[in-house]
Parts: C-alpha cells; sequence; structure tokens
C-alpha cells in the first residue's frame, strides 16, 4: 500500500446540535475537486461520482447511518495527480453511479484506483483529504489514460503482495452466486477471500470447490490486503493436508448443539464458522480457533470464539467432548456450559 503524501485530518461528531448521519468529504486541498465514492451496499459493491467540491467545503456523498467501517474515494483535478492505494472501482468521465466493481472493461466503464477511509465504524464521520493528490510536472499535466483491469498473474512470490504461507489452513467455503465469486479459508485466527478475478490460478479455485468445510489444507500465495478479521489472498498453490489435533477436534465440533439449561439457546458450527441460534432466530457468527494462549490465559488448548463483527474473544477449555455431548468451561469465571448434540 502507498504511503501517504502527509497527514490527513480527520473530524467526527464537532457541530452542535442533533447530529445527521452520513459520510462527509472535506476538501483542504487549494483546487477544486471532482470527488468519487466507493461502498459496500448490501452484497453489492458500488461506485458513485462525480461531487465537485470548492477548497474549504464538505460534500455528503452518503446520507444516513454508516454500516460498514470502511469507504473509498478518488479525487480528479487540474494539473493534479491522485496517489491511489491500490483499490479499485469501476468508474466515468460522466456522473455515474455503477453497481459491482468487476469486469469495469467489458461494461463500457474505465477502472480507477481508489483510497481507503476509515471511519472506525462511526454511524457519522467526515474526512478531510488534502495531501492525497500532488502537483504533476508540466509533462505530465495531460490526464492521465484509463487504467486498465489486472492481467494474469505472474509466477513468482510477491506479485500481488508480501509472500504468504500456511499449513494449518482450513477450508470454509465457496461462493459463486456474485458478481466476484471467492473461496474463503480461516488460518493464524483470520477469514481469508480468494477472488475469482483472474489472478489466482483457475486449477486452484476449481480444487478448493470440491473440498469439504474444515477440510485441512496448506496454501501459498501473496498476501494483498488486512482488514480486521480478514484478509485478501491471490493463491499460486492450494493443497490437502494431514489431520492434526485441532483439525481432529474440529470435525467432532461440526454440527448443530444446544445448550442443556437452555434449549432454546443453540449454535451450528460449519468448517471453523459458529452461528449462534436462539428460539429459531440467527445471531452472530463467530470464528473458531485453538491457540495455546487466549487473553492473558496460558494454559494450551484453548477453543477460542471471537466475534465476527465486533472482534471480541472468549476463551474455553474444552473438558469433555464426545459425539452428542460437550462440556466448555469459560475461563474467566471458571463456570461450565453443557451441551447435546441435535441428531
Amino acid at each position: 500500500m502507498k504511503a501517504f503524501f502527509g497527514a490527513v485530518a480527520v473530524v467526527c461528531g464537532l457541530i452542535a446540535g442533533p447530529a445527521i448521519a452520513d459520510l462527509k468529504l472535506c476538501n483542504d486541498s487549494s483546487v477544486r475537486q471532482s470527488v468519487a465514492v466507493g461502498y459496500k451496499s448490501g452484497d453489492q459493491w458500488v461506485s458513485e461520482g462525480w461531487w465537485n467540491t470548492d477548497p474549504g467545503k464538505c460534500t455528503t456523498v452518503i446520507s444516513g447511518d454508516l454500516k460498514y467501517r470502511f469507504y473509498y474515494y478518488r479525487l480528479l483535478a487540474k494539473g493534479r495527480k491522485f496517489e491511489d492505494e491500490g483499490y479499485g472501482f469501476c468508474t466515468q468521465t460522466a456522473a455515474f453511479t455503477i453497481e459491482g466493481d468487476k469486469n469495469c472493461s467489458d461494461r463500457g466503464y474505465s477502472y480507477g484506483g481508489f483510497r481507503q477511509i476509515d471511519a472506525g465504524g462511526a454511524r457519522d464521520f467526515s474526512f478531510s483529504f488534502s495531501d492525497a493528490v500532488s502537483v504533476m510536472k508540466p509533462a505530465e499535466a495531460e490526464p492521465p489514460a484509463p487504467k486498465v483491469e489486472a492481467a494474469a498473474p505472474a509466477d513468482g512470490p510477491g506479485t500481488w503482495g508480501e509472500p504468504y504461507s500456511s499449513s494449518t489452513a482450513l477450508f470454509q467455503d465457496c461462493v459463486s452466486e456474485t458478481e466476484a465469486p471467492f473461496c474463503t479459508f480461516h488460518a493464524d485466527g483470520t477469514k481469508f477471500f480468494v477472488y475469482d478475478d483472474g489472478r489466482t490460478p483457475g486449477w486452484v479455485l476449481k480444487s478448493m470447490r470440491t473440498y469439504l468445510p474444515g477440510t485441512p489444507i496448506e496454501v501459498r500465495g501473496d498476501l494483498e490486503a488486512i482488514h480486521d478479521r480478514t484478509a485478501d489472498v491471490v493463491l499460486r498453490h492450494v493443497l490437502p493436508r494431514s489431520f492434526n489435533s485441532w483439525d481432529s477436534t474440529l470435525t467432532k465440533l461440526q454440527g448443530t448443539w444446544y445448550s442443556v439449561d437452555d434449549p432454546n439457546s443453540q449454535f451450528n458450527i460449519i468448517g471453523s464458522e459458529l452461528e449462534n441460534i436462539y428460539d429459531g432466530g440467527f445471531g452472530a457468527r463467530e470464528y473458531l480457533s485453538m491457540r495455546d494462549r487466549c487473553e492473558h490465559f496460558d494454559s494450551g488448548n484453548i477453543l477460542v470464539r471471537m466475534d465476527e463483527e465486533s472482534g471480541d474473544v472468549m476463551c474455553y477449555t474444552i473438558e469433555e467432548l464426545g459425539s452428542y455431548e460437550m462440556l466448555l468451561m469459560y475461563l474467566p469465571r471458571a463456570n461450565f456450559h453443557e451441551y447435546r448434540k441435535l441428531d
């Protein structure tokens, strides 16, 4: 990711009176800027532009409570060069609202580079840009040619980011009913996304689509981006591996369990993910891993449950685990939770 060319000022919640939740972009530069944004809307990526913003002015680009932590923006200004961070969305010269961030050229759009905004999970956020652009030299003053989408991957490590490998990964699933199909796996307490965008070889994705959730795998590739509890990776290699002790434990955990104390309290484990259910309604999803240390506990073989959205961690030891019964001990209070598996 490219380094910033100066400080970026972020101002939140400084306006007196009733707050109107939205995302504002403020122009702290000395020239008029045209602004485009990219953001997640449900299961779809969306890009919109352009808002012409004068120096010292702010523009509301997304109205209503913000639902996600990360947003993205692109700037255009005469005689200025925008320094993107490698995040790409579809754009065009005229005003636009475009759903989807793939196959831009095939749909008649250009492919533009964006920078990331970290709103920190706030519902209302203002972001000031000033140093994401640099003054062009006279020879560079002509508008740049549209950015082309990535070509087929090179074989060497480091092509798409820092080289990454894991010999303890666990396959999770593949999703194809989206504009940007992807497969996922868990490793090192993180959920990894592998997108079918032409960079990961087809045979790798084809192999992953044959695996069952929880299949032990080893992977090699390039780490493209790291988020809070997830990461994006471009793979060059995937192969099933032998089971270790955690893999065998995870196999026994698969299925739907209910609390002996409160049968309405249940959870379903598929692969390395646990989905809470209460009285038939689905709740928070958690990522499962087995670690030697959790929080300030250092006793080995600790079952870690991490909330997908908040990142909150709960630590347990597995006291008993059979085909249809399980006893967990919650470490901070050393109290026990008894579960039974549904047939």
